[in-house]
C-alpha cells in the first residue's frame, strides 16, 4: 500500500458484450469523476467514424501489434471474431498514482485478476436482452459479423458472475449512476485500508 496516508489506487475493468455500452460508460467516468485516467488499448482494426488515435485505441497493423507483444509492450491480447487483435499495454500499473479504467473481455479480466488481485475492481455491463443487444450492434456497425458478435456476447455473459459487480445497462443514466456509486464505494473501502494501516493494523 502507498505511504503518507494515501489510499491505494485501483484499476477498474469494464467488460460486457459488443454493443453493451462499455465505451460510453468509460468516457462518462473519465469526464465526470476526478482522479481517473483511461488505459488506451491496442487494436488492429480500422478506426470507426469519430474514433481518434491514442484516445479510443492505438491503431496498429498486425506486424506492429505482434512486435509490441513480443517485446513486452502488450501484456495480453485476444483475437476477436476471428479477425482483429485487441491487446492491453504492459505499463498499466507503472507510476500508478490515481485510479485507471480499462475495457477488457473476460479473458483479459481473468489475467489481470490473477496477477494483480488487490489492485483490480471489475464491473460487467449486462444488456436488457439479447434482442436489444442485436439492435445496438446493427445500429453501430451493420457491416460487421453479426452472428459472430452475438455468439461472443453469449460467451461473455457466461463469465459475468466472475466479476465484482454486474450492472444492467437498460437505461444509460441509471447505469451510469450505479457505476459512479460503485466507484465511490470502492474508494471508501480502500481509504479504510489506509486508515487501518495508519493505526498499525496489517
Amino acid at each position: 500500500m502507498p505511504q503518507g496516508g494515501r489510499r491505494p489506487p485501483f484499476l477498474l475493468i469494464i467488460s460486457g458484450p459488443s454493443g453493451g455500452g462499455k465505451g460510453t460508460i468509460i468516457s462518462s467516468v473519465v469526464q465526470n469523476i476526478a482522479g481517473f485516467t483511461k488505459v488506451v488499448n491496442y487494436t488492429t482494426r480500422d478506426r470507426r467514424p469519430g474514433e481518434a488515435e491514442g484516445i479510443d485505441y492505438h491503431f496498429v497493423d498486425e506486424d506492429e501489434f505482434m512486435r509490441k507483444f513480443d517485446c513486452g509492450e502488450i501484456f495480453e491480447y485476444e483475437r476477436v471474431y476471428d479477425d482483429y487483435y485487441y491487446g492491453s499495454p504492459s505499463d498499466v500499473f507503472e507510476g500508478l498514482t490515481q485510479d485507471r479504467i480499462i475495457e477488457l473481455d473476460y479473458k483479459g479480466h481473468t489475467k489481470y485478476r490473477k496477477r494483480y488481485p488487490d489492485q483490480v475492481v471489475s464491473i460487467f455491463l449486462l444488456p436488457p436482452s439479447l434482442e436489444e443487444l442485436r439492435r445496438r450492434i446493427i445500429r453501430r456497425s451493420p457491416e460487421e459479423n453479426l452472428s459472430a458478435r452475438l455468439e461472443n456476447a453469449r460467451e461473455q455473459l457466461r463469465h459475468a458472475k466472475e466479476y465484482d459487480y454486474m450492472i444492467l445497462n437498460d437505461d444509460l443514466a441509471n447505469c451510469r449512476e450505479q457505476v459512479f456509486t460503485t466507484i465511490e464505494a470502492e474508494r471508501i473501502r480502500r481509504r479504510g485500508w489506509t486508515l487501518l494501516r495508519d493505526l498499525g493494523v496489517d
